[in-house]
């Protein structure tokens, strides 16, 4: 058995089934949920992760690494459900090399 199928035991094909489930055991929803995320300082990619959240009251700050090749964004936004949370985790996933932490 491999480290992810131990890791989704007892899990269906959702990748995002552990998850949801962590969200509904640990938060009480309606709730403001903190996202971080890195990126290269590129533009376009900044451009494109704001504009996810451009349709919400989101806060985001934004911090440069030390040699300025990434950023590092730390968004924080009123979300209804964890449908909400795995929505705007799907959008940012289609970011070319983001890294959500």
């Amino acid at each position: 058995m491999s480290i992810n199928e131990d890791l989704n035991a007892g899990y269906g094909t959702d990748p995002y089934e552990k998850f949801r489930s962590l969200l509904q055991q640990s938060l009480v929803f309606p709730t403001e949920y903190t996202f971080k995320f890195i990126i290269k300082a590129d533009a376009d990619k900044s451009a494109e992760l704001k504009s996810i959240f451009a349709h919400t009251n989101a806060n985001i700050s934004v911090t440069n690494s030390a040699t300025g090749k990434y950023k590092s964004f730390t968004v924080r936004v009123q979300v209804a459900d964890e449908e909400e949370v795995i929505g705007y985790y799907k959008e940012v996933s289609k970011i070319e090399s983001v890294i959500m932490l």
